[in-house]
């Protein structure tokens, strides 16, 4: 059949109808995609789940009882119910401190919008009518209330993701079997289960130095933003944990959101250099430094890929969507550079070209 379609259009004509079916089949998908957010957001939240608890089950696995290591039963179901326990707790700290941003919004946005006509004052300049519009437009109150449905909406197919998670646990058991009955050919078979354990691995890597970088880099702010008294200190240091996983990008929200805050919280600008100046040297020490080295490969997305990505998910998804897309994206660069014929297309996502296969 290729050979007849290669007579009858040419290798050229042939190469371009294959491009227009991708284009095709790219367009479905993400049609799809947005069409069945309320399925694939828990299924993709409780697939990231699933990796933690395993990263969580392997460190457990390494502690001993009498000389003695865990039983994998055992072990499986503390780092379970630990993620699960983790991720209720996360919850609680943002339900509640975001009702209380909320009581506080009008008086940060009255102190925002004094802050800018003194600095305007100050320079001697009359404010442009479009900045005092704009400023005097951006809605924080609203702007919360945005944020807080997602959460709310996230929180309401917490049951859902929970049963994901679940059957994703139970399913991956059996995957060695199944990639048994498909392959049959030794070689073969031994091929593609080497190829799976790698992506796997690169996969855990990632999420497991990831998380623990974070974890630690919001508990050094949240010390930072406890030495200045800042108004909702928990709630900024979680935000930063979130973010820590938005490569490039997510580190300058992380220091620039708690900077706004502390702005219109102060009358003076000491406690707003202390807490900038604090989190940017945490962020660069433990972003370019530590994680790196702990990881052993970079994740050497471009950012124009991480713009991009941040836009598309954003536009599918929404506010969560934005939240999950480098994960996204970091899983589906790991899957195509772990397959030759695949790989490319992850050489196009990253920052210079330089992929592990």
């Amino acid at each position: 059949m290729r050979n007849e379609l290669e007579t009858a259009l040419g290798t050229r004509g042939l190469r371009g109808l294959q491009a227009a079916g991708w284009m095709v089949v790219i367009a479905l998908s993400l049609v799809l995609i947005r069409a069945g957010k309320d399925l694939f957001i828990p299924l993709v939240i409780a697939l990231i789940g699933v990796y933690l608890i395993k990263i969580l089950e392997r460190w457990i696995g390494y502690a001993k009882i009498s000389g003695r290591g865990l039983p994998q039963p055992a072990a499986l179901a503390l780092a379970f119910l630990a993620v699960i326990a983790l991720s209720f707790l996360l919850f609680s700290i943002i339900a509640e401190n975001a009702m209380r941003v909320a009581e506080f919004a009008p008086r940060y946005q009255s102190r925002l919008l004094a802050i800018q006509a003194d600095l305007f004052l100050a320079i001697g300049f009359e404010q442009p009518p479009a900045i005092r519009e704009f400023l005097g437009g951006f809605d924080i109150p609203g702007t919360v209330t945005v944020v807080a449905t997602n959460l709310a909406t996230l929180l309401k197919n917490a049951f859902l993701i929970l049963i994901f998670g679940v059957f994703l646990l139970l399913e991956s058991r059996f995957i060695p079997a199944k990639i048994a009955a498909l392959f049959p050919d030794e070689d073969r078979r031994v091929r593609v289960q080497g190829i799976l354990k790698r992506v796997d691995r690169d996969i855990q890597t990632y999420f497991g130095v990831k998380t623990a970088v974070s974890l630690v880099t919001a508990v050094l702010s949240y010390a930072v933003m406890k030495s200045i008294n800042l108004d909702f200190a928990a709630f900024w240091a979680l935000l930063v944990f979130i973010l820590n996983f938005i490569p490039t990008i997510g580190s300058i929200f992380a220091t620039v959101l708690p900077g706004l805050l502390a702005l219109v919280q102060f009358e003076e600008w000491r406690p707003v250099v202390i807490l900038v100046v604090g989190i940017t040297v945490i962020q660069q020490v433990l972003g370019n430094i530590v994680e790196p080295n702990l990881m052993g490969i970079t994740l050497n997305l471009s950012p124009l890929v991480v713009v991009i990505s941040l836009l598309l998910w954003g536009m599918l998804w929404g506010v969560v969507g934005m939240f999950l897309c480098v994960p996204i994206t970091v899983i589906l660069v790991i899957v195509l550079a772990n397959f030759p014929g695949t790989n490319w297309v992850a050489v196009l996502l990253s920052k210079d070209g330089t992929v592990r296969l």
